[in-house]
């Protein structure tokens, strides 16, 4: 295991935030430094000046304008660093959104309860991390070596004893950073577990409620796993905390011990000791910061990498025209596609040709790719061997945007939004007339449904075959209308009796289109011109 990085590039190459946080941190480090050694100084010549008996109100006066100044950038730099969490915060969060719905976007869409907790609790913590670490680790990098350079001007044995305890407590930091990735990469994966939990339980809560399956052990279970995992870390790091100070703390003891023996013996002058004294603590000050910090950070670290790996993914770069699908051939030749994480295909096809307007039920065990066949002519997904072309030409070369205005999708739950179910049908379509929308839920074997009934987003107020039905009246109208002219289905009829069932396939059937549907009925098996059988290593065509 490695210690966590405290500053990933990827988040520096994709934030103008963080960059300009960065810049910002460097300049007021600098002056920071600059400070902590001009008053250190001051001081130690005004103590010293005293014991001759001069008089040290100009000094006094300086030491004020210094402490003053030191005051003003540290407020500066905590306000621009509070000013930057927020302005990167907006900045992922937005790019999260973009790229989810990126038509360019290829892979699966991640879970959504891994989203909302990565936008959620885990931006949130952002705070913390760019907040309050980043510049902390500026200012980490700048002050200690200055300071250091500082002593040694004037006491060569306190620099060395400085120089040598000093990475030991930065190695210790380490230690302690690999011990805390671990907690922390436990308490996200409790997190993410609780998120994911509590969202399926939302999702099928009216079916647990109609079967009396109760869910608070559950959540309380899983709920107490996250506590467990918070208090851990929660109490490495006290742990840290304490061993980090006794560390420094024995190390100024040791210059304090060295420079007031050599005070006594006449071997050093009061100004410099008092200086050197002055100037110890402020070595190590950042380095404890930073410590102290690190496990209010390491939340927000871990969030950023969840998050920057969500949004490092591959896009498509075809730009050129679709093919005209009315009279285009499809072609899938040695198409093989491999999924992160599993050992076999998800989907193999050794050649297989799609020809215009044919009605091709796909069919297979689960498992076989039957869905990621849909996926791949949806150009959601590309294979990884192989090719999918479209008269010819590399599905991957083609403008993603224009081949989907072509294409007419009923995946298997169907998505609704919020109005009517003529809005539903329509869907974007400002052209199509009641009439049209009618002739559509009709042909979709849903004529009794009225086209003012208000539904939701979450379609709990209808059926799963209403649902369908919907959507397949969606994918009618666009066929009508002259948009579509490849009509991918998943499972259409599941849930639906046998009239509407065969009202669905005569539609279907009579469409002058390009036709392919997963199916496992017979009946839809029946209607096709042709079967396409998948299985978990091959296709029988």
């Amino acid at each position: 295991m490695t210690a966590m990085r405290p500053l990933d590039p990827r988040l520096v190459r994709r934030s103008r935030g963080v960059r300009r946080l960065l810049a910002v941190s460097v300049a007021l480090g600098l002056a920071t430094a600059g400070l902590v050694i001009a008053v250190a100084y001051v001081v130690a010549q005004v103590v010293a000046q005293r014991f001759d008996g001069e008089p040290v109100a100009a000094l006094v006066t300086a030491v004020a304008v210094g402490l003053a100044a030191r005051a003003a950038v540290t407020w500066c730099h905590t306000a621009v660093s509070a000013r930057a969490a927020a302005s990167v915060k907006a900045e992922l969060r937005g790019e999260v959104v973009d790229d989810l719905l990126d038509p360019r976007r290829l892979g699966p869409r991640p879970n959504s309860s891994r989203v909302v907790a990565l936008l959620g609790p885990g931006l949130d913590a952002f705070d913390g991390y760019v907040g309050r670490f980043l510049p902390q680790v500026v200012l980490t990098a700048l002050v200690p070596p200055l300071v250091l350079l500082a002593v040694a001007r004037a006491d060569l044995l306190s620099a060395i004893v400085l120089a040598v305890t000093l990475p030991l407590i930065i190695v210790f930091m380490v230690l302690v950073g690999m011990l805390t990735k671990d907690r922390i990469d436990r308490r996200w994966q409790a997190l993410e577990r609780l998120g994911r939990h509590f969202a399926d339980v939302l999702d099928g809560l009216t079916v647990l409620k109609v079967f009396g399956r109760r869910q608070e052990k559950g959540l309380r279970e899983v709920g107490e796993r996250h506590r467990r995992e918070t208090v851990r870390a929660l109490r490495l790091a006290f742990l840290s905390s304490l061993v980090l100070e006794l560390f420094s703390t024995l190390a100024v003891a040791l210059v304090a011990v060295s420079v007031g023996l050599r005070v006594v013996e006449g071997d050093l002058e009061l100004g410099p000791a008092l200086f050197v004294l002055l100037l110890a603590p402020e070595a190590f000050a950042p380095v404890k910061r930073l410590g102290a910090m690190f496990h209010d950070s390491t939340e927000g670290a871990e969030a950023t990498a969840e998050l920057l790996g969500l949004l490092d993914h591959d896009r498509h770069e075809g730009a050129a025209p679709a093919p005209d699908l009315r009279a285009a051939e499809i072609v899938l030749d040695g198409v093989v596609v491999r999924r992160a994480g599993r050992s076999a295909p998800s989907l193999e096809l050794a050649h297989t040709r799609v020809r215009p307007g044919e009605f091709v039920a796909v069919t297979g065990p689960s498992g076989c790719g039957k869905s990621t066949l849909l996926s791949l002519l949806m150009a959601f997904d590309r294979p990884t061997t192989g090719y999918v072309l479209v008269d010819d030409v590399d599905l991957s070369s083609i403008d993603p945007v224009a081949w989907r205005r072509q294409i007419a999708w009923v995946p298997q739950v169907p998505g609704l939004v919020p109005g009517t179910i003529e809005d539903n049908v329509r869907l974007g379509d400002d052209e199509s007339g009641r009439d049209d929308v009618s002739a559509a839920l009709r042909d979709a074997g849903a004529a009794d449904l009225p086209l003012d009934r208000v539904i939701d987003e979450s379609g709990d107020d209808v059926s799963a075959g209403e649902r369908r039905r919907i959507a397949v009246a969606r994918a009618v109208l666009r066929v009508r209308r002259g948009d579509a002219r490849l009509v991918l289905l998943d499972e259409p009829t599941a849930g639906l009796d046998a009239s509407r069932e065969a009202a669905v396939l005569a539609t279907l059937r009579s469409l002058d289109v390009t036709v392919l549907v997963v199916a496992h009925r017979p009946e839809t098996i029946a209607a096709a011109d042709r079967e396409l059988r998948l299985t978990s290593r091959m296709v029988l065509a």
